[in-house]
């Protein structure tokens, strides 16, 4: 029932057999009926409950939200992208409380049918979220989100492009960075580091080090994002040139202001217009990183590590596209048959101690490896 901040409820009135409540907003009236007495005064409870909740809208409850969030030590980033999220599809002119359990599942009915279902999936989760928070604040006294289910499935992992692709972009991105185009850098630096696209936009020049041989993470959405990174030689050169002579607190990109996330959806998706390629995000470029470097051989915990994960199986789980991993194992298989412990004639086995360690590493599953490396530093400490 939305109100004004100024509307009043009256009553109850006797009205012969039946009781009446007035309820004034904004210069109208409107008369509820009741059959007793008893159910006029918890109507009015209520309903005045009710009128109270209705004070604050959606919008205001947004700005109240993401403040909140930022008090609590969010990223700006991240607390923009709840409320670029929430706003797109929550009508933040309405009362918070006039939003009722239909209203909401038509509201996220109709994200269905504009978006893919993790974007949905997630915007009906931070929906649920923030009615969450008003609970706990008072605003509202029920979620009208709560009884709302996700429809669909989710994908797992960002679409990809092949090796030819990928070459193809990153000769492009690095002929226009040689030219000091900012948003070619940009790309070509999270494609050849698979770095978020928030590591990227909030890099500064302070986080150059060692001639932009080495790249700073600082901070990031998790406690392993926080790493240094090392730049292949031609990245470094281009990552100077683009630092030039700035201050060493500017954005690397953007200078004192920066850019948004959507400067790289939007360039990458020029890119990929202009070459042909299928359309992929920015997200998708940190994918593809790990995706090669697991099908080049690099093992799962570099790997893991170069993204900034705690460990392979959320890179596994959502960055390595389908048969990178089993590639791999294939090709190791493939190799220890090919050289064969039975039938290869004893003068061509390894002879050198480190030709026979590098043959039994070589043979080793990824749990294997896994387990070695982790016990190597306690061994280098002895």
């Amino acid at each position: 029932m939305p109100a004004s901040r100024g509307a009043r409820i009256l009553g109850p009135y006797g009205a012969r057999d039946k009781w009446r409540l007035v309820i004034i907003d904004a210069g109208s009236r409107k008369s509820l009926v009741f059959s007793s007495q008893e159910q006029a005064e918890a109507a009015k409870s209520s309903i005045g409950e009710q009128l109270r909740q209705h004070v604050i809208l959606v919008g205001e409850a947004l700005e109240q939200f993401a403040a909140d969030k930022r008090r609590k030590g969010c990223k700006e980033l991240s607390v923009q992208a709840v409320y670029d999220r929430l706003s797109g599809f929550l009508p933040t002119d309405k009362p918070l409380a006039g939003i009722t359990v239909a209203e909401a599942q038509k509201l996220y009915e109709s994200l269905g049918e504009r978006f893919a279902t993790a974007t949905h999936h997630a915007a009906l989760k931070r929906a649920k979220e923030l009615y969450r928070w008003a609970i706990e604040q008072g605003h509202v006294t029920t979620n009208p989100f709560a009884p709302v289910k996700p429809v669909g499935k989710a994908r797992r992992g960002k679409p990809q492009l092949s090796l030819d692709e990928a070459r193809k972009l990153s000769r492009t991105l690095r002929a226009d960075a040689e030219n000091r185009d900012e948003l070619a850098t940009a790309l070509l630096l999270q494609l050849l580091l698979g770095l978020r696209s928030s590591e990227v936009l909030l890099r500064r020049v302070r986080d150059l080090d060692d001639g932009g041989r080495i790249l700073v993470i600082p901070s990031g959405k998790t406690e392993n994002a926080r790493r240094r990174l090392e730049c292949p030689e031609v990245l470094a050169e281009l990552l100077v040139a683009q630092a030039g002579n700035k201050p060493a607190e500017q954005f690397l990109f953007g200078g004192e202001v920066g850019h948004g996330q959507a400067w790289m959806w939007k360039g990458l998706r020029r890119y990929c217009d202009k070459l042909g390629l299928p359309t992929v995000c920015p997200h998708s470029l940190r994918g593809l990183h790990s995706s090669l470097a697991v099908e080049a051989g690099r093992t799962s915990q570099e790997v893991a590590a170069q993204l900034g994960h705690s460990s392979f199986g959320v890179t596994a789980l959502h960055y390595v596209r389908p048969g990178a991993i089993e590639n791999t194992r294939i090709r190791k298989v493939s190799g220890l048959l090919a050289s064969g412990t039975q039938d290869t004639p004893l003068e061509h086995a390894p002879t050198t101690g480190k030709e026979a360690l590098l043959a039994q590493l070589a043979a080793l599953s990824e749990a294997d490896l896994a387990k070695l490396l982790s016990v190597l530093p306690m061994l280098a400490g002895k």
